[in-house]
Order: structure tokens, then C-alpha cells, then sequence
């Protein structure tokens, strides 16, 4: 029987790709939730009139990409290629408008177009983004493009103005380019009438002199959006996020007015772009006859997964428990379950091995520490405590086995916010040289059946106080 496979443009995220998905999910909801966002889940697909309407006819992505289908009561559905236009949806239907004058949502789910798959580039892709319902101040576009922790990323931005500016500027834009249209390609000529702000876009002859003399859409803004553009650049050097004004920078959509940015990269080839986004004032208009600005922006999950490389924490267990005989294995889960309860990843093999195996098997899951409970060790009432990163090995109660590993865990995790603490104060590299083993040692000697507590260490203070008083 042929196995039935994947459909084409769809990727399985497992392993250490759904370890790097997680992560990135898991630091963006942080960040978002820190300044006062809060989590939204739209349907992965709606009325096709909706993006019809929202994104523009005239676009690639309605024209070309969308997933479009008719239902068994013969009403045309979307899979949704982005998520703007169906938070736009929520907004309006839900009347949240009505009761609160400012509105943060994120949202972090799948998207989908046809297009040619490539890496960084599928027709099921993931994107984390966020939208603001009921500002119109330019110092938001600037906090929100500040916000995101650029660093070592290129930040462009535009300001595609409103619908009166364009249009001026669209006459402008296909009269330069109606002489040079036997040198445009297939795509473009279709463009100009239909289009025109997308010629600036084009991937085959952008780099044409004709496309870079092309009129600046920057000298027919209105007075109100030069001054809202300005206000945006200065923010931003306030800041301290340095940019690129690109005035061929228009972005696929049509709700986009006024400020757009994208962040882009040199090290992902063609899908250069790892997020973007703008101002969409008169969006809410066009789906809701409501005259509310908004402003967003969308990162595609899969371009930050190959951005960040192996620069993320790894899922490894905390402790791997070693169990050897038959007449041990019920202790060993006892003391798992114990700390499982304390939210401590434990891995437990639950076939027989030999403690060659054993070993073999941590050093491959690249555990910290290894709990070893053997009959001899059983008897005594004892386990075998050992650390992975020194080699070291000592004797604990059994009765204190779970509370001793917790105890190493929590100073391990607070050893590791101290030193990101202190590392951001630029410190000198041995400022901090505790061994988590070592410092174990000094808080439960064995004897002792007051264990440290996670709510003992919960900040820098704590963690240096707690220092101090076991040495």
C-alpha cells in the first residue's frame, strides 16, 4: 500500500523544530502580554468577500493565492491568507469597539497561499502578529516597530499615504511608466492599470534604471500624513531604532495607509522579509463603515525558526532517573512523579538497562543531573545524585532525593536569570562562579529535611541573599 504523504507546501514541525516553535511562541506571548496585549483566535476560514474586500481584488493574493472553496451550502470560503482583515472581523462583530477606546490583540496561528513552495516561503505558513484597534498617534507606529528587539535586523520603512495621495501619486507612477512598457515584464504591464503601486515591487526588473527613477511617493503626501511620517522618524530615533527609508516599500495588501516597515535580513536569501506590517486607518471603514485607526504588523514563524539557528534553549530533561533491578523501579517512579508535580522534567526509561546504558542514554538526552537508585542504593534508603556537567556523584536519602533535585533545579534557574541580569550590567565573566552542585551541597547536606523552595529564589535579590547566608 503507498503510504499517503504530506500535500505539497505543508511541513511537519516536529523534533527540534516544534522545540523552536514553542520557544518562539512562548518568548513572543511573554513580550506581548508585558504590554498590555491580549490573545485572539479568528476562525482558519471566513467568507471569501471578506479578503475580497479587505485585501484588495487587484492583489496577488487575492487574484493568485487564496485558498477558495465552496461549501456544501454553496457559500465561498477562504482559508485565510493573513490574519489582519479576520481581526478587523472580530473587532467589528463583537462591537469591542463599544467598550474599551483602545484595543491590543495578538494572535499567533496558521495562513495560506498557493504559491511556489521554497525555504521560508510555504502554502501553509504560521505567523505571530499583533494588531491595535483605536490609535492614530504616530508615536504607537514607532513603539511598535521599537518593541519588537531589533538588533542585528534591517528596519525599512515608507508611508504609503491615504487614498486622496494615492490616487495623485498613482497617475504620477503609470505615466513615468507608460513609456518604458516594452521593457517591463508580463506581470507589470497587467499591473499598471490594474495596480500600479505594485510595479514598484516587482521582483524581475526592480533593479531597471526606469524602476529606480520612478516618482517618490513621499512627494505628493498631504500635509497631515508628511507630518504623522515625520513624527514616526523622529520616534523612532528617539528610541534608538536605526532605519532605512525605502520609498519602494508598499507591501502586498491595499488596506495599508500611511506608515509601513518590514525587517529584513541577508541571511535568508530571497525571503529576506522576516516581518512587516502598517497602518490600516481606513480598513475599518471599508468592512464596518467605522472610522477607527489601527495599526499591525505579522512575522512569519518559519523565517525566525531559520533566523535563529541553534540560538535557542534546548528541550532536555532536568533529571533522568536511573533505575537498575526489577525491585527498584517502583521507588524510581515515585520519586518521578514527585517532582513532576513540581513541574521538573524527569525522564524515566521504563525498560530494563544496565547502567552503561543508562549513562549512554542521559549523555544522549543531555541531562543535567542523573538520580541512580540500584538495589544496594535501595536498601541503604539512599539514591546516587549525579551531576552531568562535573562528573560529581553523591549519596542522598531517599526521602529527600525529590526535594534535593528540586533544590538543585531552582538554584541552577536562578544562577541563570543572575547571570542574564548581571551580563546586561556588562560584568567581567567570573563575577558569578558558583557551581549549582556545590552550592546544593551547602543548602541540603543530607541531614537536613528543610528543602529550598522555589519561592525562596525568585529574583536576583532573592538568589544573592540566599548565597550569602549558605556560605
Amino acid at each position: 500500500m503507498e503510504l499517503i504523504r504530506k500535500p505539497k507546501g505543508t511541513k511537519d514541525i516536529i523534533g527540534e523544530d516544534a522545540v523552536k516553535y514553542i520557544y518562539i511562541s512562548n518568548v513572543t506571548q511573554e513580550m506581548f502580554e508585558n504590554y498590555g496585549y491580549k490573545f485572539a483566535k479568528t476562525p482558519i476560514f471566513e467568507e471569501t468577500d471578506l479578503f475580497k474586500r479587505g485585501i484588495g481584488e487587484a492583489t496577488d493574493v487575492v487574484e493568485k493565492e487564496m485558498y477558495t472553496f465552496k461549501d456544501k451550502g454553496d457559500r465561498s470560503i477562504t482559508l485565510r491568507p493573513e490574519n489582519t482583515a479576520s481581526m478587523v472581523r472580530c473587532y467589528l462583530e463583537n462591537s469591542i469597539y463599544a467598550k474599551e477606546d483602545v484595543s491590543r490583540f495578538y494572535y499567533n496561528g496558521s495562513m495560506f497561499r498557493y504559491e511556489r513552495p521554497q525555504a521560508g516561503r510555504q502554502r501553509e505558513f504560521n505567523q505571530i502578529g499583533v494588531e491595535v484597534f483605536g490609535e492614530k498617534s504616530p508615536i504607537l507606529d514607532a513603539e511598535v516597530i521599537t518593541k519588537l528587539g531589533i538588533t542585528d535586523l534591517e528596519v525599512k520603512i515608507n508611508s504609503v499615504g491615504s487614498k486622496g495621495s494615492r490616487t495623485i501619486y498613482r497617475e504620477k507612477l503609470v505615466e513615468h511608466f507608460q513609456s518604458h512598457l516594452d521593457d517591463m515584464c508580463e506581470d507589470c504591464k497587467d499591473r499598471i492599470n490594474r495596480n500600479p503601486l505594485r510595479l514598484l515591487d516587482c521582483k524581475i526588473d526592480g533593479d531597471k534604471d526606469f524602476y529606480k527613477s520612478a516618482p517618490s511617493i513621499i512627494d505628493y503626501l498631504f500635509e497631515d500624513e508628511r507630518k504623522h511620517y515625520e513624527e514616526v522618524k523622529k520616534y523612532l530615533t528617539i528610541f534608538g531604532v536605526k532605519f532605512t527609508e525605502d520609498p519602494t516599500l508598499v507591501r502586498g495588501l491595499d488596506y495599508y495607509s500611511s506608515t509601513v516597515f518590514e525587517i529584513v535580513t541577508n541571511k535568508l536569501g530571497s525571503q529576506g522579509t522576516v516581518l512587516g506590517g502598517g497602518r490600516y486607518d481606513n480598513l475599518l471603514k471599508e468592512l464596518g463603515d467605522k472610522d477607527i485607526p489601527a495599526f499591525g504588523f505579522a512575522a512569519g514563524v518559519e523565517r525566525v525558526m531559520m533566523l535563529i539557528g541553534d540560538n535557542y534553549p534546548k528541550d532536555v530533561p532536568d533529571v533522568y532517573i536511573a533505575w537498575l533491578g526489577d525491585d527498584t523501579i517502583e521507588t524510581a517512579m515515585k520519586i518521578a512523579d514527585s517532582l513532576r508535580k513540581e513541574n521538573v522534567k524527569v525522564y524515566v526509561d521504563y525498560s530494563s538497562k544496565g547502567m552503561k546504558s543508562h549513562m549512554k542514554k542521559a549523555d544522549k538526552l543531555e541531562t543535567k543531573y542523573c538520580i541512580i537508585l540500584g538495589e544496594d542504593e535501595l536498601n541503604k534508603g539512599i539514591v546516587l545524585l549525579k551531576d552531568f556537567s562535573t562528573r560529581e556523584q553523591k549519596e542522598v536519602k531517599i526521602k529527600e532525593a525529590e526535594g534535593k533535585a528540586q533544590a538543585i533545579l531552582e538554584i541552577q534557574r536562578a544562577e541563570a536569570e543572575a547571570i542574564k541580569l548581571l551580563n546586561e550590567a556588562k560584568p567581567a565573566k567570573e563575577i558569578l562562579a558558583l557551581k549549582s552542585f556545590e552550592t546544593f551541597e551547602k543548602v541540603a547536606d543530607g541531614k537536613s529535611t528543610k528543602i529550598l523552595i522555589p519561592s525562596e529564589i525568585q529574583n536576583l535579590a532573592g538568589f544573592m541573599q540566599t548565597i550569602k547566608e549558605i556560605n
